[in-house]
């Protein structure tokens, strides 16, 4: 989500003013796979991948945004930092809710039509699962890390971060179908270090959820589209 490397002229710039070097820092870059029955999937994309509790010189990141779009969320999945928000816009021609009851993270946004768009600020790190209180075949995730560096992965599963400052590290990662797994690591300054991270995820099955008053969804009304 960040990089950050000073220039060979930047730090001449620093060195003649005076001002304090950058610490040192290196890169982490690696891969996630998704083992089903075995056999590594095709598609390892909407991993979040974080360096735990590591922060650059600066606060990462545009602002985070997941979208109702033809009664789906998209992406499905986003990490940003605690602290920071995330935009919910409504391009469906129709009404949708946003909410969540994960822990200290809840929040509904309540009906809104087409066109606008509300934003929620996330404060404490952590897993929160976002659904519609209309239709339930909406569900998203937002990774909440203490963190300034972190991605969520393409098909590929490739991912990497630059300028994590030197030391030893712990590499995260979260995915829908096979949980969190992690892995240590020492990122030594201007070398790139590397981490291998799997999951098996045969065993996962999606599960349904309630609405936002603990209920099981009611079956869609004839005027669905209109909602």
């Amino acid at each position: 989500m960040r990089s950050g490397r000073w220039s060979v002229a930047a730090l001449l710039l620093a060195c003649s003013a005076g001002a304090a070097l950058p610490p040192p820092s290196g890169r982490i870059e690696g891969k996630v796979t998704l083992l089903d029955g075995g056999r590594p999937r095709a598609d390892a994309s909407n991993v979040v991948v974080w360096v735990e509790a590591t922060h650059g010189d600066e606060r990462s990141g545009a602002l985070q945004t997941m979208t109702s779009e033809h009664k789906r969320f998209t992406p499905r999945v986003v990490a940003v930092e605690a602290g920071r928000a995330v935009s919910f816009p409504n391009q469906d021609p129709i009404f949708h809710n946003v909410f969540s009851v994960s822990g200290d993270n809840r929040f509904d946004l309540g009906l809104y039509r087409s066109g606008r768009s509300k934003e929620k600020t996330f404060v404490s790190p952590g897993l929160v699962r976002v659904y519609c209180n209309i239709h339930p075949q909406m569900v998203g995730y937002v990774r909440v890390v203490d963190s300034s560096f972190s991605t969520v992965t393409g098909a590929g599963g490739v991912f990497s971060f630059d300028g994590v400052p030197a030391g030893a590290r712990v590499v995260r990662a979260w995915c829908e179908a096979g949980g969190e797994t992690s892995e240590p690591i020492v990122v030594r300054a201007r070398e790139a270090a590397t981490a291998a991270l799997a999951f098996d995820v045969s065993a996962y099955k999606p599960q349904p959820h309630k609405n936002k008053y603990g209920q099981d969804y009611p079956p869609p009304p004839p005027d669905e589209d209109r909602y």
